[in-house]
Order: C-alpha cells, then structure tokens, then sequence
C-alpha cells in the first residue's frame, strides 16, 4: 500500500520516469551487464530534482486562518510514506550510491 499526502506521489513518479528511461539507455549503450549504470544516474537525478521540488512544495507561505483571518505561515504537508518529499531526495541519491557500488563490486 502506498501511503502520501499532498503532491507525494511525485517521489514516486520522478523517479520511476528519470530511472526507467536511464536504464533503457544504459542497457542500450552500455549492454545489459552494466545497465545499473543507468539506473544509478536517473536515481541521481530524480532525487536532486525531488528535493528541489519538496523544498518548493514544503516551504512555509503566509495565508489566514479562516476562523479568525489572523495572519499564519502555512505549508507542508507533501509527504511520501509519512517523509517530507524533499527528504527522498536523499533517499534517492543513497540508492544510486548503492547501485553503483553494486555494480562495480559485480561486474
């Protein structure tokens, strides 16, 4: 089950649209044995390109409160299973490392 709120589902999409098409290249460039390569770089990028957005989407803005029209800093709330989206940023950049180093450790 996948869990978000907000705009979170994009840590999903970002990375399944950068790493899928990287991976179809590297395995086309590169050959099938070192296709992770690809993979490697789409993860790269999609975790720079879901921090940069989770930072966007998370920052605080100023709105009113409805109740009262007192003045309030609001924002937040993009998450992807109950992490900020920008955090996945990290996540995704950790698991390009991994794949890296699983890569070269195989071929």
């Amino acid at each position: 089950m996948i869990v978000w709120r907000g705009w979170g589902i994009l840590v999903l999409l970002i990375a399944a649209v950068l790493g899928g098409p990287a991976t179809l290249l590297a395995e086309v460039l590169l050959g099938p044995e070192l296709m992770n390569f690809g993979t490697a770089g789409g993860l790269a990028v999609a975790g720079v390109v879901v921090f940069f957005a989770g930072s966007r989407l998370n920052a605080p803005h100023p709105g009113y409160d409805p109740r009262t029209g007192a003045p309030v800093m609001a924002g937040g709330g993009h998450t992807f299973f109950f992490v900020p989206m920008q955090y996945w940023g990290f996540v995704l950049l950790a698991a390009s490392l991994v794949t890296t180093v699983v890569t070269l450790l195989g071929a």
